[in-house]
């Protein structure tokens, strides 16, 4: 466990978390046992998930207690856990003394913590009732420096009446072991650029280009930044009050030579950078995530209705599209995923059609014969759904199922006792 957080969460129950351990226990109270498996693995091992049915801890424990070659060590791991919201759910329990769901969520989360890679990410689903005691968890569990960001994600875009402040966003806390450092492993995301963003009116050999501002705010300023710089027409230009230059008058002056810099039609402009369409990075992901971006919670209703046009509707599906977010950020092509609330199997659907191996665990029996096993061998047979279109999926690859088997020991949550929210 990293250094103690300035900030630590108590409750009835924490105390045995304080042990040594601090939530950690042997995994040998429980056994996976192959059920079947789907498809084909002629795509090999980059096509092929594990769906395991059973209770997320013994499971998590059990995969974190294998030998260190055959140990999963996933670069993402995402959890939808209950919210606790005390409704009435047909399909999983999302009900419980709020001291027994906090030492619930510790006990998975250190579980999932110990078996992410060590240059991968964490992502927590949650509510406006639990993010600040989710927050300050994984403060103390993976440490104050492993924390990214909390994405807002805009669930719904029509009112909320029934409170006297309308709900409409959930939180996801990302947390990665390389702290800052995780900024050179994510991924960013896919330019999304009108049709007139870039064009030549130079006849600039290197291709169409567009121009952004070198103008920054001074407040982190060196002396190299302020500096005045004359124009070809000869208009003396200096950054705005409050302001710098990006760059020193070193580097601007490399600018000019690599002839990166364009000061306008009749040369007497407020200089900006040329950035070449062949050169351009994808977008820093930011931490507002809109429903027109990826999706919304009638969005993955639809998805539901349209796999499974003859059963009740999941209660709290997400879309895939926001699914398809968070997985191309945190991880590459051939990389491991892991869902330990699966619920419907978003996140494993997903990860299959963008190619990423994945596990998937869920305690509910009925979940998994219902929809996750259906909705996976769907995906299996190139389903059209979702990002379908987009990831350009036309099927493949194979999944195995699995059956957690604990021993019965007691005190702990058996098959079924705790479910998803995804």
């Amino acid at each position: 466990m990293p250094a103690r957080s300035p900030a630590s969460l108590r409750w009835a129950g924490r105390a045995q978390f304080d042990a040594p351990q601090g939530g950690r226990e042997s995994a040998t109270v429980a056994t996976l046992k192959r059920s079947r498996s789907y498809g084909s693995r002629a795509a090999g091992e980059s096509l092929r998930g594990q769906l395991i049915e059973g209770d997320s801890l013994p499971a998590m424990r059990l995969l974190g207690a294998l030998p260190e070659d055959e140990r999963p060590r996933p670069k993402l791991i995402y959890l939808d856990p209950p919210f606790n919201t005390g409704e009435p759910f047909a399909h999983y329990r999302d009900r419980y003394e709020q001291s027994d769901w906090l030492s619930m969520m510790w006990e998975r989360l250190v579980a999932a913590a110990d078996l992410l890679a060590d240059d991968g990410s964490i992502w927590v689903h949650c509510d406006d009732r639990g993010q600040a005691y989710l927050r300050v968890m994984l403060d103390e569990i993976l440490g104050r420096d492993a924390f990214i960001a909390s994405v807002v994600w805009q669930r719904r875009y029509s009112r909320e009446n029934r409170r006297a402040i309308g709900a409409v966003h959930d939180y996801i806390h990302v947390f990665a072991p390389l702290g800052k450092g995780w900024k050179e492993v994510r991924n960013r995301l896919e330019r999304d650029d009108p049709p007139n963003h870039w064009s030549n009116p130079d006849k600039d050999p290197r291709g169409p280009w567009s121009s952004v501002s070198l103008v920054a705010q001074g407040g982190h300023g060196t002396e190299q930044q302020y500096y005045e710089i004359v124009t070809p027409s000869g208009r003396v230009v200096a950054p705005p009050p409050d302001s710098c230059w990006r760059v020193t008058a070193e580097g601007f002056d490399r600018l000019v030579e690599e002839k990166r810099i364009t000061f306008g039609g009749g040369g007497g402009n407020v200089p900006r950078r040329k950035v070449f369409r062949s050169e351009a990075k994808g977008l820093v992901p930011w931490t507002w995530w809109t429903h027109r971006e990826v999706g919304h919670n009638e969005e993955a209703r639809r998805e539901q209705r349209a796999l499974f046009p003859d059963l009740p509707v999941f209660p709290t599906p997400k879309p895939e599209r926001l699914l398809a977010r968070v997985v191309e950020i945190a991880t590459d092509e051939g990389d491991l995923t892991m869902d330990a609330f699966l619920g419907s199997g978003t996140t494993a659907a997903v990860s299959h059609k963008l190619g990423r191996r994945w596990i998937g665990i869920e305690c509910e029996p009925a979940l998994i014969k219902n929809y996750a096993v259906p909705r996976l061998r769907a995906v299996v047979d190139g389903e059209s759904g979702g990002i379908s279109d987009a990831a350009r999926w036309q099927g493949g690859g194979s999944f195995d199922l699995l059956r957690c088997v604990e021993r019965g020991v007691a005190g702990r949550p058996k098959v079924g006792e705790l479910a998803t929210a995804a």
